[in-house]
């Protein structure tokens, strides 16, 4: 859900205890914590470096499940298995000597107070961001602007590079159709990069003459609907998947549905008010529908 002025909500936090064990956890390893995100926490490694972003909600779940005495041990082994991606010497001062491993990440903004926060462009129309990630067996290192200036890089390019990556790592068979009756197609590779394959989803989906609806409630999931005019009475069901998966899920992003068309993104209102579903459509839909007229008649 949006706030008023377009941007997205504060991320809901760990509850305070399991805050406070990683938070010790961290600080006796000798890591600097800088802030958290929905599902986990942003860190400086000991003896300075860039920032590392630390996955936390599978730990969570586990811990609880489990007796409160024993998460300081739990969080310590998790973060053991981690600690060669969470050293700050895992990023080379070239990031030219490792493009293969660049991913394109995309969520809620991150946090700018930081003196180096990761690189990010917004995504015009949805309050979301672009990030550079580099991706590793276990997590994902955010991409800072000092490692753009060691490296002489322009982060553009980069992406560019990060977006050939994310192709040449997506199965032909991608996307399943979540029904028979209802032609929605659900996208989960399990690699952690499913929300930000949305960028790609002109190139993905055979194409459709007024663009896709598309959700993507958590870091692991991405929905696409082609519009169609039987589908327009039916698209609450996509709205009703964004809302419980970001509800529900770990890595969530966001619980709107947005609307692309000619490579261009808009939030798409839907609700249901009693029995009556009400549409709240970018301007440019209605010229969408038209185009669809003669190819898909209303029925």
């Amino acid at each position: 859900m949006s706030t008023a002025d377009g941007s997205l909500p504060p991320p809901p936090p760990f509850a305070d205890d399991f805050r406070a064990v990683v938070t010790a956890e961290l600080t006796a390893a000798g890591f600097t914590l800088l802030d958290w995100e929905p599902g986990g926490v942003n860190v400086r490694p000991p003896g300075g470096g860039d920032r590392q972003y630390v996955g936390l909600a599978n730990v969570y779940r586990r811990a609880n499940a489990a007796d409160r005495a024993d998460w300081p041990g739990m969080v310590r082994e998790f973060l053991d298995h981690r600690a060669e991606l969470l050293q700050a010497s895992v990023i080379p001062n070239d990031l030219g000597t490792i493009v293969d491993r660049l991913r394109p990440r995309l969520g809620r903004p991150c946090d700018r107070s930081d003196k180096t926060p990761p690189w990010g462009i917004p995504l015009p129309g949805t309050g979301l961001e672009i990030n550079l990630v580099v991706d590793f067996p276990h997590g994902m290192v955010y991409v800072t602007g000092p490692m753009l200036a060691r490296s002489r890089l322009k982060a553009e390019d980069l992406l560019d590079v990060a977006l050939e990556n994310l192709r040449a790592a997506t199965p032909g068979d991608y996307f399943e159709r979540a029904s028979d009756e209802l032609d929605i197609y659900i996208g989960h590779a399990g690699d952690g990069y499913d929300a930000a394959r949305a960028l790609l989803i002109e190139e993905l989906m055979p194409d459709a003459p007024a663009g896709f609806w598309v959700a993507i409630p958590s870091r692991e999931e991405l929905a696409v609907w082609p519009v169609s005019f039987p589908a327009i009475g039916r698209v609450h069901v996509l709205k009703m998947f964004a809302d419980e998966n970001y509800r529900e899920h770990a890595y969530p992003v966001t619980d709107d549905v947005f609307w692309v068309w000619r490579g261009t993104w808009y939030r798409f209102g839907i609700a249901l008010k009693g029995d009556d579903l009400v549409i709240d459509a970018p301007e440019p839909f209605g010229e969408a529908l038209q185009e669809l007229q003669g190819d898909d008649p209303p029925q």
